[in-house]
């Protein structure tokens, strides 16, 4: 299969929704929201990518098999759907994701999924540097609340911090996926 753009499903994994005292800003809605895009993906014959946070020490949260560690059922991968297990917060750093990606024709990148300022962010910035028009579904990724800042703020400032700079940020419903367009197209002045 070859398509000008690729979603990308960051870390939607049990664990971020499971964890006691810890609850997801907007969680159920952002689920549904990335439902919807890989919905509208699969539709147009767009290819969905996940991606899964996997550490490698036997006991911890994502440990690799565990029941945290899998992709939440609600948007579970369907055979031939392309699964990148990931190290760091940057899905591209020493994975096989750059590769991939490439193998599927894919130039434009559109992403949703958890943790705001972590992963998304990271891998956000990397696409960017790894030569991807890149799109963000504004209202397609979540976060906790912190010491620092409400989780609404924290995901309000990133949409803000990387629309331009490093993709275009745009509502889910804005975003198509056509052969080739993700969207409105990244401001070219940026």
């Amino acid at each position: 299969m070859s398509a000008n753009t690729a979603l990308v499903v960051i870390d939607v994994q049990n664990v971020m929704f499971e964890t006691p005292g810890f609850e997801l800003y907007r969680g159920e809605e952002v689920l549904d929201v990335i439902k919807g895009l890989i919905k509208a993906a699969r539709t147009a014959g767009v290819p969905v990518v996940y991606i899964q946070h996997t550490t490698r020490d036997a006991g911890s949260e994502f440990e690799k098999d565990s029941h945290n560690w899998r992709i939440h059922p609600a948007i579970a991968p369907h055979p031939g759907d392309a699964v990148s297990l990931k190290y760091s917060y940057d899905a591209f750093f020493d994975t096989g994701l750059d590769k991939a990606l490439k193998g599927l024709g894919a130039q434009r990148l559109v992403f949703c999924g958890l943790q705001t300022e972590i992963c998304v962010d990271t891998t956000v910035r990397s696409a960017l540097a790894h030569g991807y028009s890149s799109v963000l579904a504004a209202d397609g990724h979540s976060t906790y609340d912190t010491d620092a800042a409400p989780a609404r703020t924290i995901v309000a400032h990133h949409n803000a911090v990387l629309n331009r700079r490093f993709c275009t940020v745009m509502p889910s419903d804005e975003v198509r996926f056509q052969p080739g367009h993700a969207g409105r197209d990244p401001d070219p002045q940026a």
